[in-house]
């Protein structure tokens, strides 16, 4: 049982700032190409001040008007969030989603600048201290071949706030008879999750943390997983997650301040109250021992962890997504071209001649209408980061 690497997981958090007249309406113009371009798969660009950001053709519940991403629709970035201004003022009109990739790549610290960078290029005028943090979630990923977790297995103590653990505050997943996800507790308190990591990243091609992996294991002077062999390669993550009402109304937390100086207690306090054990033979669960999964992880999650972050180079990372995008994109052509030949009764022989056929028909409908193919070319590179020629 081998501790790969710990960090974080999620963070949301907001502003009390509010964009100006003139930001929302370049919102509002790439709002509208997103929407009107949305059965292409395109997304409208917002450029301002040396950012790039692709904004969705809709906003977000809570009165966001406008959803953006600062990654141009790859992993890396946040998800940010704008209210319009309405001349009132508006305590919260700026909100960030950070995704789990940069956080595990960047760490806090870096996170928190690349935010404060991009408040500082919109115009806004952050006072620091002001910010409300409404989720952080905090993650170990622990290479265990040999584990096989069991809901009876997790014990929770009366000072939880949880008696016991039972079907209202915990959801099995998993498949062939195999548990894949044990998670106690339900948003928008705290949450405790064991899952099968290296089962999420094949199922849904999360390949990039296979190198972040792999580089944690070289710094401890071991070698790579083979993700071909389960056996070799079972990573399982424990994740703690603390939920708007666990941060604020529990631990008082809000700013940055607060999550650095109470985190290491809400995350000892989150491994004492829901615990992963060793059945015994003594019939009072509570008197079970810690599993020794959980006895790694709560001596790892102990020290400082603001800091924390890959050295994998990120362009590595972007090449993996973007071999693998190219290779759903194929994907899909291949899906639709059969299914078109199909529809128009086209034999298994003559499937290489349709093909051909359709592929000229695509290049005479982009020659008829070059403005278009060259606006549509130019948004959806923008989309996958690749602006250069």
């Amino acid at each position: 049982m081998i501790l790969i690497r710990k960090g974080f997981d999620g963070l949301d958090i907001s502003y009390p700032l509010t964009i100006n007249e003139d930001l929302a309406s370049k919102l509002a113009l790439a709002q509208e190409v997103s929407a009107n371009s949305a059965q292409n798969g395109l997304t409208g660009n917002f450029q301002h001040n040396g950012l790039m950001m692709t904004v969705a053709p809709t906003g977000a519940k809570g009165g966001y008007a406008f959803r953006c991403d600062s990654g141009a629709g790859g992993p890396f970035g946040a998800i940010w969030f704008f209210k319009k201004p309405t001349g009132r003022k508006d305590e919260w009109g700026v909100r960030v989603s950070c995704r789990a990739l940069p956080l595990a790549m960047d760490g806090l610290a870096k996170t928190r600048a690349h935010i404060e960078d991009t408040l500082a290029r919109l115009g806004l005028d952050y006072q620091p201290g002001t910010e409300s943090i409404s989720r952080v979630d905090v993650a170990c990923d622990v290479l265990a071949p040999d584990l096989a977790p069991d809901r009876g297995h997790f014990v929770a103590s009366a000072r939880s706030g949880v008696q016991e653990i039972s079907d209202n505050i915990l959801q099995i997943n998993g498949r062939s008879g195999r548990v894949e996800t044990i998670t106690v507790g339900k948003s928008p308190g705290r949450q405790v999750v064991l899952y099968d990591k290296r089962a999420e990243v094949i199922k849904t091609r999360k390949e990039y943390w296979v190198p972040i992996w792999n580089d944690a294991l070289a710094v401890q002077g071991l070698p790579p997983l083979d993700m071909k062999r389960r056996a070799h390669s079972a990573v399982w993550r424990i994740e703690i997650r603390a939920g708007k009402s666990h941060l604020k109304d529990k631990h008082g937390v809000s700013t940055w301040g607060d999550l650095r100086e109470r985190l290491p207690k809400i995350l000892k306090e989150a491994l004492r109250q829901v615990r992963f054990t060793v059945p015994a033979s003594d019939s009072n669960r509570a008197r079970w021992p810690n599993h020794p999964l959980w006895v790694l992880v709560r001596n790892a999650l102990a020290d400082d962890m603001a800091d924390l972050g890959s050295m994998v180079d990120q362009s590595i990372i972007s090449e993996m997504v973007r071999e693998e995008r190219d290779e759903m994109l194929m994907r899909q052509i291949a899906g639709c071209l059969i299914s078109r030949a199909g529809l128009n009764g086209v034999s298994q022989d003559r499937l290489g001649a349709y093909a051909m056929g359709c592929a000229d028909q695509i290049m005479r409908a982009w020659q008829r209408k070059p403005d278009q193919t060259r606006e549509r070319l130019a948004q959806a590179r923008a989309k996958y980061g690749r602006v250069k020629e």
